[in-house]
């Protein structure tokens, strides 16, 4: 038992490690690319594709949760070794492909039809972007079927290789991009298309792969079970109810700034948002195998690993925290250098992005832990609470008390604190109630 245990052990740092590595490579990747595809596209039409770009993330929740139902639900199964792993993922891609399609269909015939310059605040633009939004309508749709892959590695506890899977779209991206310089000038519609094309050839190339090596979790059409893809389902709807919840908290922003400011605003925005998401995208990186492996633990009855993690989590938040107020310092001669020019800040805006690193990287510690054991219910509760309070919050602060774009962003600051002071508290409890079993 001790030599298993320090295999699997063994296998989290290496996930950890490898993440950590990937992880920073593919952001440095996706900083290049901003200043690029920013001088590229000008202002307005960057942001325009951020926008766009927002408004297609809400797709991914069209799959009633799906993926993080077979994720956990998949995660037992290979502990346990019931045998029932490959109807899980069968079935999982069966639900998730039908849901696409429809959505895809639909999501298409409503964009052809929507005067997405008064959306985002246009004015004229030589592009028509209902065509641009409908083809980026279709790629998401494709590559969230083939993301399922995803989600198997994660179960498999090769959360690594999905770091090293988001590294290689980074560089086909960009090479996109590079390339379609040379040939277009300032054209969002082919930005649309490199953006896509990339995230189809790694996930399908994953895919052959992963399935290739791992035939208990091959997905065939005789394993297709809709009594076992409904109970994906059940699972999975209240990781769709917490998601939704997340859509409006984290991804609204852009899309407020544009209707109430414009599009050339969200930039400036954008750019906040983009780097203090570095220091959130590095931490939930290093974080991302800890979801599983608490899973995994739980399935065991392995309740003394889990006050273990936590606490390390919680000292792994420290040099994260001090990272954090430092860009705070250094953010306006860091984007200087980054993107060679001098965008117009609102004022707070850069305290206000710190602020809101340091709330996810709180939250995101403990939510890792929460989602690993299954405390669902009590995350829909407050993530509905976080919601409600959001739009109209982020509103009040922006146009009331005129802090505009930087107001919508402390808005969303202060939502988070629900979660903040809730989050640690149900799950300390919970890992209590266990250990006393």
């Amino acid at each position: 038992m001790n030599n298993i245990r320090n295999i699997s052990k063994e296998k989290l740092t290496l996930n950890m490690l490898i993440s950590t590595i990937c992880k920073p490579i593919s952001m440095v990747i996706s900083y290049i690319y901003v200043p690029i595809v920013l001088n590229y596209l000008g202002a307005e039409k960057y942001g325009i594709w951020s926008t766009i770009l927002t408004i297609l993330s809400w797709i991914s929740y069209f799959d009633i949760g799906i993926g993080n139902g077979l994720r956990n639900r998949l995660t037992e199964s290979l502990s346990k070794k019931d045998g029932q792993s490959r109807k899980l993922v069968s079935s999982a891609y069966a639900f998730i492909t039908f849901i696409m399609i429809m959505v895809a269909i639909v999501l298409s015939m409503m964009a052809s039809y929507v005067n997405w310059n008064k959306i985002l605040g246009v004015n004229y633009i030589d592009e028509k972007l209902s065509k641009i939004v409908i083809i980026s309508i279709l790629f998401v749709a494709i590559n969230f079927i083939l993301s399922i892959c995803k989600n198997v590695l994660y179960a498999l506890q090769r959360a690594a290789n999905v770091s090293v899977m988001e590294l290689m779209v980074q560089i086909l991206n960009m090479g996109g991009v590079l390339i379609a310089m040379q040939l277009y000038e300032g054209n969002l519609f082919i930005i649309a298309l490199v953006y896509g094309f990339s995230m189809v050839v790694v996930n399908l190339t994953t895919s052959i792969i992963i399935y290739g090596k791992n035939r208990e979790v091959s997905p065939t059409l005789k394993d297709i079970d809709f009594k076992i893809g409904k109970g994906i389902a059940n699972l999975g709807i209240q990781f769709f109810l917490i998601q939704i919840c997340a859509l409006i908290l984290f991804t609204t922003d852009n899309l407020i700034i544009s209707y109430l400011y414009g599009a050339t605003d969200v930039t400036p925005y954008n750019i906040v948002n983009k780097l203090f998401n570095a220091v959130i995208s590095i931490y939930a990186a290093l974080i991302t195998p800890i979801w599983s492996a608490v899973t995994k633990a739980k399935a065991e009855g392995r309740f003394d690993k889990l006050n273990s993690i936590l606490r390390n989590l919680q000292a792994l938040m420290i040099p994260f925290a001090i990272g954090t107020i430092v860009l705070i310092y250094i953010f306006r001669p860091l984007t200087r250098l980054w993107l060679g020019q001098e965008l117009n800040y609102p004022s707070a805006i850069i305290g206000f992005g710190g602020m809101y690193a340091l709330l996810n990287i709180w939250t995101n510690t403990y939510g890792q832990i929460a989602n690993g054991i299954g405390l669902l219910k009590e995350q829909m509760l407050m993530a509905l609470i976080q919601a409600i309070v959001n739009l109209p919050l982020s509103y009040f602060v922006a146009e009331v008390l005129g802090l505009e774009s930087a107001g919508v962003l402390l808005g969303t600051n202060i939502s988070l604190l629900i979660s903040c002071i809730w989050l640690p508290i149900i799950t300390k409890k919970n890992l209590k109630e266990r250990m006393s079993i």
